[in-house]
Formats: structure tokens, C-alpha cells, sequence
């Protein structure tokens, strides 16, 4: 709470400019020497020539809105110039106001610009009109519906001018909804947006996962805290019966979609009741909801000074609830203020609904100030449960004792979460676009080696197996390698390299995964089954094998190692792929880490105990930023909610009429839970630490492993042993052009010698660094 207050008392460079830019523009229109041309046009065109254009007419009065002056002689009297250059500010100030409480960049829809625009435009006019009625009765105005058929038109047509505005000024139009094309990645966007290109080490102060299983419970909990990310788990994940699922290393996704549909369940009921009250101001005072935004916005503004603690956060003072309680005061004589003086205004009778004017506008103002407290006091009650849930069922201690909660009684739904858990025991990751590691996170190294097999000769040159090496299949070589890493695993800390990794070693998993494109499996028996849409989530092990030594087209094998580090908040993985073609033998290793998930989800650490009064403080406080957006984005999320089995369905005829008609009908996997959690901040220094140690360390088995399975068959192992150097100890293989490292040059047109010595053991002893492209 105190950090916004500083974040708003200090605003950002780009707020600045964008509040200048705006008043630069709408201050320059509306100048005597912007003003001078259009008033001369408007007395030519209309008084002298006699002009019938209703349009022209109507394009200059808009241009007049924003007019102001230094010069009483165009109004007659002092007043009227003031009452002129009052509305303008208003005018300035109500735009400043919607351009502070929209997002720097990409994230405001247009139409709510215009919105804006038009709202404050229209205002803008009623206020100077109100105020000429009320304080310069001899300007003798023109009666009441002439006045309305100028004054609303003009600021109509300025608004969608100041809209437009707007919506340059805040970046643009929304951007297209993540993942909506064909394997796009949700969580890399967010994480440019948020915390630039990739995953960077900037201090988080929130508590790290430890205990196997942490991540899970941390995704149940964004269920409940984070809005979006429950949404797009039901609709992109649980709704999408035809598509395959992306596996998630070390997340029980079966739990997390269901904790996703409770929370959706407790939002609805929050919902329907904040559009019955937004439906209620609609009826009998549609442009009051104005006065709702403005009443919590100026609500939320009020408290004490910023707080001084930098190393912590501490709950809110009462003082700070003082504070809020006489802001809203004052607000809420400003509008009976406001009531009143549009009363006053001689309006027709559609107008004063507009207006709230009717009855000397008593009720409407009493209609907004309960409409706020209905929609403050419903969010309240929805973030008390919430909380009371978050501190009775996501503990560390309490999480594992709750049961899975129910979900609705729908065959479809039953029928996809068996699909999801069967995903995250198989053994196949079907994939959409075109990197296959969905779920994984990006590559963040890759590289290759090509061994030739010649037989192995003693340093006579003599024939060191006279009947010649022994044939191998690549079955057998990954089943040596697969053997290798888990003896490692056993051993844990026994093995020098693995010392202090013990216990992170004893969850690491081997297995294998077939990965391939769901554009390619229309016509493949082995993937298609007939009683579900989604595609087969296992293979039988002959199946994998038959894959493994004929790696073509798109289906191909990787040897998969994973080991779930900081209670699964971090997750290594390394994908092995072997292949032999003529007399070389082919080693493709992808290395990729799954950072931390958002540190918001982890807030379920630091709830201890019941809730105490200054942790209530602080919930009641942050209550009131949240009540207005709440408010009004809840009738679109009821009218959602309600028609959400019914836009299944149609969603589901047209994916069953495309795949009958489209030969190459996308099955693959699109989004990633665990990727959509992605936070673009480390956690910890040693979170990246670990992933290193982990990477390194199974490259080095996995070396060893294939450096002793050609070995033991008597294949000659020279070159091999020179690659393996080169990527323990410098940690890269280069793909192309020249790199010089110590006295190494590596790449075409090389011309230093490299020197390895050959060594018994299993593996070099030497520096074990991270690989690189």
C-alpha cells in the first residue's frame, strides 16, 4: 500500500510526459490563436453567407469546447471569463485524471479511451453550463434545449477527438491476446513486458519454495489471487478438449485446474452481486458511474506518508483508515455539491435521467454513495474468504492434508482431467509451432557432437580388438547413459561432483519422451484415439524403442532428465538425443531451466496464523483500488461465466467440423501452465546456482557414459574425447565461425592446436562450466 502511494507521489518520467503532452495539445486548441481562425470560419460561414452545412457547424462548435482566454472582451464580464477558463480546466483535469489511472504501455482498450473522452468532454460542457446558470445570469443564455442541442453534440464529437488522444498516449490499441497464435509463449511476453527479454536477478522480497510440492501449491493459490491466470488455465487448458497437454515438471496440474474452477465459482458469486448494483446506478443514473470511478480513485489517494522501511513492509496505521474515511467524506459532499448544481440545469426529460436531476438529484447521489458501499463492502467479504482460505488451506503444513476440491458435474470435464493426468504420466509431448519444448521454458543452451565410429588402436598402431568393435543399437547406448545418471543419483553425495547436491539429486528423473508436431498426426494410429479428441498422452516402451533407432520425419526421442530444485520452483532439464547415421554417432543435448513462478504467488508463505487487526487494516485498505476495477469490469465477466458452457459447445462443433475437413489439424499442446506462471525475476542467487550445478553435472555423466559405452565396445574414442573437453572446460561447441579462447581456435580457418591429454576415468576432472550455443 505504501509503495503505490510513493509510485504516485513520485510519478514515472513517462506519466509526466504524457499528463505535458496532453495539456500541451488540448491547451494550443483550445488558445485565442487557435480559437481566432475557427470563431472567424464559424461567423463567415454562418452569419454572413448564411451556411446551411450542419456538419461544418457542427466540426467548429466541437473545436470550441477546449476554448479559453486571458481577455474578458469576447465574454462581456470578469465572470464569464472565469466561468470559461474554470470548465476548461475541468476539462484538462478530468483527462489528466483517466490518463494517470491507465497502464504506460499497450494494456488500455480503445473504447474505454473514447469513453473517457466523451465522459469528461460532456461534463466538461454541463459544468460550464451550470456554472454560467448559477454565477452570470446576464449572459442570458439561450433556453434550455437549444442550449442541450449544442452543448451535447460539441462535446461528443471533441470526447471521440479526446479519446483518440488517449489512445495515443497510452500506447496504442490492447494488444492481441497472448497465445492466440499457433505455438506463441505466453510467459516470455510477460516476462519482456515485466522484467525485460529473459530471467533477471532482481531482489524479490518474498519467500522461496523448499519442500517438494511448493510450486503446486503456490499455482493453487494463484488461483485464488491472480484472476488471469485462473482464467486462462479453464479456458486454454481445461476447455480445449482436442488439444494435446503440455507437461509440468514437478506441478500436479489435475490440483491446480481444480482449485482454478473453485476460485472461478467464488468470483462469479462476487460478480453477480457487483452487477446487480452496477445494473441499479445504470437504470436510474447512468453517468453517476463517473462519480464511482471518481470516488474511489480519490479514495485510494488518501493515507499518511510514505513508508521509510526499505529492507520490509509492515501493515498500515489507523491513521491511514482516518485518512481514507475523510477523503471519502469530502467526496461525498462534493457530489450532494455536484447533485445540486446539476439540478439546477433547465433539462428535458431524458437529460435529467442522464443527469440524476431529477428530485433535486437526492437520488442519485444517494443511489452512487450506495452503490459504492455495496461494491466495497462485496469486495471486502470476497478477499476475507479468500484470505481465510489461503490461511486455512495453503500452508505449507495444511496444504497436503486438504482434499482435491470438487468441480462441476460435467462429462466433458471429467473426461478432460483424466486426459491432463494422463499427459503428466505419459510420455509424449505433442507440441504446436515449431519448438517442440513446450513446458520446459526456453533453450537456454544447445549443442551438438558428431562421434565417428572407428575401431579403437594401441599406440603401435595395432588393432586393439582384431574381430573389430561390437555393433550397438542406440536403444542399448541410451539405456547405458540412462543407467549411468540414475547410479549417479543413487550415490548422491559419495560422488565428489555431486557433493552438497545430495538431496536435490535423490528427485532427479530420467525418462524418455517422444516429442512431435500436431499438425503431422492426423493419419497416426499411434497418437489418434477413438473415444477422445485429445491425442494419446503414452507409448508402449517397443513403440518408443522403434522410434528411438529410426529418428525421422517428426517424431523423434529424447532421453529426458529433470530435477525439481526449491520445492519444484526451479526445475533443470536436459534432452538428449542419439542417433547414429553410417559410421557416426550423433549426440544432441538441449539444456533448458524453469525459472520461479511469480513471486505474488508465493505470498502464501507470509500468512501466519489468523488474521490479525493490522493485517485486516491493510485488507480493508487494499480493498479500494481494487473495488473499482472490480466494479466495472464485472458485468462482462457475469455475462461470461454465464454463457461459458454454451460457448463450449459451439467451440467445440467448429473444432470438430475442422478436424474433419483439415487435413493438418493442429493437435499440439499451446499453452503451459507452469510456463504461464513464469516469474521474470529470480528469487534467489542460488536458485540459478543450483540449475548450473545440476546442468553441469549431467553433462558430465552423461559424457562419461557414452566416452565408457565406446570404449568398453572398441570404438576409438580420440575425438570424442576432444569434444568432451571442449565442453566441460570451456563450456561451448562452435556451431560456426572462429572463436579464440586461451590458446584454442575454434571455428573455420582455425589455427591453434589443442592439446588434450587423455586421462582414465570416467570422466575429466577439470572446470565444469554451463554449455553454450
Amino acid at each position: 500500500m505504501f509503495s503505490s502511494r510513493r509510485r504516485a507521489a513520485k510519478a514515472p518520467s513517462g506519466l509526466r510526459a504524457r499528463l505535458a503532452l496532453l495539456a500541451l495539445s488540448v491547451g494550443l486548441l483550445g488558445s485565442p490563436w487557435a480559437q481566432g481562425p475557427v470563431r472567424d470560419l464559424y461567423e463567415r460561414k454562418f452569419s454572413i453567407e448564411g451556411s446551411d452545412s450542419e456538419t461544418l457547424r457542427r466540426l467548429l462548435e466541437a473545436a470550441s469546447v477546449p476554448a479559453w482566454d486571458t481577455s474578458d472582451a469576447r465574454y462581456g464580464t470578469t465572470a464569464g471569463l472565469v466561468v470559461n477558463d474554470l470548465a476548461v480546466l475541468f476539462l484538462l483535469a478530468g483527462l489528466a485524471f483517466f490518463v494517470r489511472r491507465m497502464p504506460a504501455r499497450g494494456r488500455t482498450g480503445p473504447l474505454r479511451c473514447l469513453v473517457a473522452g466523451v465522459s469528461v468532454s460532456v461534463a466538461s460542457n454541463l459544468v460550464w453550463w451550470g456554472l454560467h446558470t448559477a454565477f452570470v445570469p446576464e449572459s442570458r443564455l439561450p433556453p434550455a434545449d437549444m442550449m442541450l442541442d449544442y452543448l451535447l453534440p460539441s462535446g461528443l464529437l471533441f470526447g471521440l477527438v479526446a479519446g483518440a488522444l488517449l489512445v495515443l498516449l497510452t500506447g496504442g490499441p490492447r494488444r492481441a491476446r497472448a497465445g492466440s497464435s499457433v505455438g506463441a509463449r505466453t510467459a516470455p511476453l510477460r516476462r519482456w513486458r515485466e522484467g525485460g527479454p529473459g530471467m533477471t536477478t532482481a531482489p524479490v522480497h518474498m519467500p522461496v519454495g523448499s519442500t517438494p510440492g511448493d510450486v503446486t501449491r503456490y499455482l493453487c493459490a494463484a488461483a485464488y489471487t491472480d484472476e488471469g491466470f485462473a482464467e486462462r488455465v479453464v479456458e486454454d487448458l481445461l476447455a480445449d478438449e482436442a488439444g494435446a497437454v503440455a507437461t509440468s515438471p514437478g506441478v500436479d496440474l489435475v490440483t491446480v485446474a481444480r482449485h482454478c474452477l473453485t476460485a472461478q465459482d467464488l468470483r462469479r458469486r462476487r460478480d453477480l452481486r457487483l452487477t446487480a448494483a452496477f445494473t441499479v446506478l445504470a437504470v436510474f443514473a447512468p453517468l453517476w458511474l463517473v462519480f464511482v470511478t471518481v470516488f474511489l480513485s480519490a479514495s485510494q489517494w488518501a493515507g499518511g506518508r510514505p513508508s521509510r522501511a526499505t529492507r520490509g513492509s509492515h501493515q498500515p496505521e489507523n491513521r491511514v483508515l482516518v485518512g481514507t474515511a475523510v477523503t471519502a467524506g469530502i467526496t461525498v459532499l462534493v457530489a450532494f455539491a455536484f447533485g445540486v448544481l446539476v439540478s439546477m440545469l433547465p433539462a428535458p426529460g431524458f437529460v435529467s435521467w442522464l443527469l440524476g436531476s431529477y428530485l433535486a438529484g437526492v437520488p442519485a447521489v444517494l443511489l452512487s454513495l450506495a452503490t459504492v458501499a455495496s461494491a466495497y463492502v462485496t469486495v471486502v467479504r470476497h478477499d476475507l474468504a479468500v484470505d481465510r482460505l489461503l490461511r486455512t488451506t495453503m500452508t505449507r503444513e495444511a496444504f497436503a492434508r486438504q482434499p482435491r476440491p470438487t468441480v462441476p458435474r460435467r462429462k466433458w470435464m471429467a473426461e478432460r482431467l483424466a486426459a491432463i493426468r494422463e499427459a503428466q504420466e505419459g510420455n509424449v509431448t505433442v507440441y504446436s509451432g515449431y519448438t517442440p519444448f513446450i513446458g520446459y521454458a526456453e533453450a537456454a543452451a544447445q549443442w551438438s557432437i558428431a562421434v565417428p565410429l572407428l575401431p579403437a588402436g594401441d599406440p603401435m598402431g595395432r588393432v586393439a580388438h582384431p574381430a573389430g568393435p561390437q555393433a550397438f543399437t542406440v536403444t542399448e547406448l541410451v539405456d547405458h547413459v540412462r543407467a549411468r545418471l540414475r547410479a549417479t543419483a543413487a550415490r548422491g553425495s559419495q560422488d565428489g561432483t555431486a557433493a552438497g547436491l545430495a538431496e536435490s539429486l535423490a528427485s532427479l528423473v530420467v525418462e524418455d519422451r517422444v516429442f512431435v508436431s500436431g499438425t503431422s498426426i492426423g493419419d497416426d494410429e499411434r497418437f489418434i484415439r477413438v473415444k477422445s479428441l485429445a491425442p494419446a498422452a503414452r507409448l508402449s516402451a517397443e513403440e518408443v524403442e522403434r522410434i528411438t533407432e529410426r529418428p525421422t520425419g517428426t517424431v523423434r526421442h529424447y532421453l529426458a532428465v529433470h530435477v525439481p530444485l526449491w520445492g519444484g520452483d526451479v526445475v533443470p532439464s536436459v534432452f538428449l538425443h542419439f542417433s547414429t547415421t553410417g559410421r557416426t554417432l550423433h549426440l544432441h543435448s538441449s539444456n533448458h531451466v524453469l525459472g520461479p513462478v511469480r513471486a505474488d504467488y508465493h505470498v502464501v508463505d507470509r500468512l501466519r496464523g489468523p488474521l490479525s487487526p493490522a493485517a485486516r487494516r491493510g485488507l480493508l485498505l487494499d480493498a479500494v483500488p481494487r473495488t473499482g476495477k472490480a466494479f466495472y469490469a464485472a458485468p462482462a465477466r457475469a455475462l461470461r461465466q454465464a454463457y461459458f458452457d454454451e460457448r463450449h459447445s459451439r467451440r467445440m462443433v467448429d473444432e470438430l467440423k475442422a478436424l474433419e475437413e483439415d487435413p493438418v489439424y493442429d493437435f499440439g499442446a499451446r499453452v503451459s501452465v507452469r510456463e504461464l506462471a513464469l516469474s521474470p525475476n529470480y528469487h534467489n542467487y542460488f536458485q540459478v546456482v543450483d540449475a548450473t550445478r545440476i546442468t553441469a553435472l549431467v553433462e558430465r555423466h552423461t559424457l562419461a557414459a557414452i566416452r565408457e559405452f565406446l570404449d568398453a565396445r572398441g570404438y576409438d574414442i580420440t575425438d570424442f574425447r576432444a569434444q568432451q573437453q571442449t565442453i566441460l572446460n570451456q563450456g561451448l561447441i562452435q556451431q560456426g565461425g572462429t572463436s579464440i579462447i586461451g590458446n584454442q581456435a575454434i571455428g573455420s580457418g582455425a589455427t591453434a592446436t589443442q592439446h588434450v591429454s587423455e586421462q582414465p576415468g570416467a570422466a575429466a576432472t577439470g572446470a565444469v562450466g554451463g554449455s553454450g550455443t
